[in-house]
């Protein structure tokens, strides 16, 4: 029992030291917290936006017509198209 008070003891100091540290110069926390994220949780993120990316694109093409024009005649003919037709 003694041996486990002194190793938490001793845990504490260490934890008390480094944040001193931390406290002088804030890029070494900084420097002690940046490991990279392992290869499978980049690989997930990279797969996750780029099905994102996917699902948006299809979801933009598979838009009905929706018969909207800029053009003023277009309401009364009917044509389908999508710029200004004025001169």
């Amino acid at each position: 029992m003694m041996d486990s008070i002194a190793l938490a003891k001793a845990i504490e100091l260490q934890t008390q030291a480094r944040e001193e540290r931390w406290r002088r110069n804030e890029d070494l926390f900084y420097h002690d917290y940046s490991m990279d994220p392992p290869a499978l949780v980049v690989w997930a993120g990279r797969l996750i936006t780029g099905l994102g990316a996917f699902v948006a694109a299809m979801k933009k093409a598979d838009r009905r017509d929706v018969r909207r024009s800029a053009c003023d005649d277009c309401e009364d003919t009917g044509c389908d198209q999508a710029a200004s037709c004025r001169a």
